[in-house]
């Protein structure tokens, strides 16, 4: 017997996590803290000058890269096995899956969905990593393209369940409210702001632009 939503769901193989709840979301928040930590020194020492707010930008396109490319890419490489491994990224899953059933049992809407993200929008993130890091003008297109990526991607992500009433989440608060929803909103709210700020920019340049053409 397993325990994901709903509890008809046929699951072979299933097998256990040996590994507690607290002990895998200690390795993330560890994990995660060193990554943002150590990748915002590292854009400072790259780029004295540069601002908080664009440092902080460099981390999260580095780590998005990293997620999409790595923890999402093992998904999509063993998702007809996910529920019977036992290493700590296939538990990771297992224990996300209490939020989402349809990682466990590699529904084809997210195959598609991880498919885009890992081949498409993983090296984008890279790419405007790498265009940050020579304090290039062109990585705010790729910003652009990857955020309306993200936006896109991760509001089908949610609309898709909310229509079918959450049927693949555990009814618990922690696993509907933490899991499924506040896991996933950073991937909402951080490209919404990066889209204003750059509209804001693209916005005042053809400002500049018009009145510089008109004093001409």
């Amino acid at each position: 017997m397993h325990p994901y939503y709903p509890r008809d769901l046929d699951i072979p193989n299933y097998k256990p996590n040996e590994r507690s709840t607290e002990s895998l979301l200690l390795f993330v928040g560890s994990a995660f803290t060193f990554f943002i930590v150590s990748s915002y020194i590292g854009a400072k020492q790259r780029r004295p000058t540069a601002s908080i707010l664009s440092c902080l930008t460099f981390v999260w396109f580095l780590l998005c890269g990293l997620l999409h490319c790595g923890f999402e890419s093992y998904w999509l490489w063993y998702r007809n096995t996910i529920a019977e491994r036992g290493d700590i990224l296939a538990e990771l899953w297992k224990e996300y899956s209490h939020g989402d059933s349809r990682y466990i049992f590699a529904d084809p809407l997210l195959v598609t969905l991880e498919a885009i993200t890992v081949f498409l929008w993983g090296p984008l993130c890279f790419l405007t990593v790498w265009y940050w890091w020579q304090d290039s003008p062109r990585g705010r297109y790729v910003q652009c393209v990857v955020s309306i990526g993200h936006l896109y991607s991760c509001s089908l992500y949610y609309i898709l369940d909310i229509l079918e009433n959450f049927s693949h989440c555990d009814p618990h608060w922690v696993y509907k409210w933490i899991y499924f929803v506040s896991f996933n909103a950073p991937w909402i709210v951080v490209p919404g702001l990066l889209l204003a700020n750059q509209s804001c920019f693209i916005i005042q340049m053809l400002d500049s632009n018009k009145l510089k053409n008109k004093l001409d």
